[in-house]
């Protein structure tokens, strides 16, 4: 019973061991799995800008084609790089995407332009980083005329859309018009 006995009860105290390294293992690979599916969640619902108001101009002949848009960072977003977004403008008959072309660019119909009117304390050229205020400028593809509902989607690749829907106004007879607020 002596000899018999010892090696059986090593066996099984190999295998003991072998089962908890497989187990220790699985469990901080599962561990690492959830904190960096946990920390995208929390980027996809934290992340998001606001767009703090918007105005057109060439208000001649009735009609919009430039806008203005003025925006920041939610309170407790990540910082977004430019270059991973879109501007979504759709009106009753046209839809058209804009990417971002660069700081100081001239706008075209699809890119839109950003000017950082204040930089933040993180600012790093190409991205909206917390504590920056930028001005964002694209032109639509026509000309848009009174009494037309216009909806602008800011569309980040990771975090919230922020989305608008305003209408202009009856009577377009300035230069520049404040569409939203």
């Amino acid at each position: 019973m002596g000899i018999g006995t010892l090696i059986i009860f090593i066996a099984v105290i190999l295998v003991a061991a072998i089962a908890a390294a497989v187990l220790l293992g699985t469990g901080g690979k599962l561990q690492q799995t959830a904190l960096k599916t946990g920390e995208e969640t929390r980027a996809a619902i934290a992340t998001g800008a606001e767009i703090v108001t918007v105005s057109a101009q060439n208000g001649n002949n009735s009609n919009v084609e430039n806008f203005t848009l003025m925006m920041r960072l939610n309170p407790g977003s990540d910082s977004m790089k430019l270059e991973s977004t879109v501007i979504r403008l759709d009106t009753k008959n046209t839809t058209q995407e804009l990417t971002y072309g660069a700081s100081g660019c001239t706008g075209n119909q699809t890119h839109y332009c950003i000017d950082y009117v204040k930089e933040g304390p993180g600012y790093k050229d190409g991205y909206l980083t917390k504590g920056d205020f930028i001005k964002i400028t694209l032109d639509s593809q026509r000309s848009i005329i009174e009494s037309e509902t216009i909806r602008l989607r800011f569309v980040p690749r990771t975090g919230q859309t922020t989305a608008l829907q305003f209408v202009t106004p009856a009577v377009i007879k300035d230069v520049r018009i404040y569409l939203y607020p």
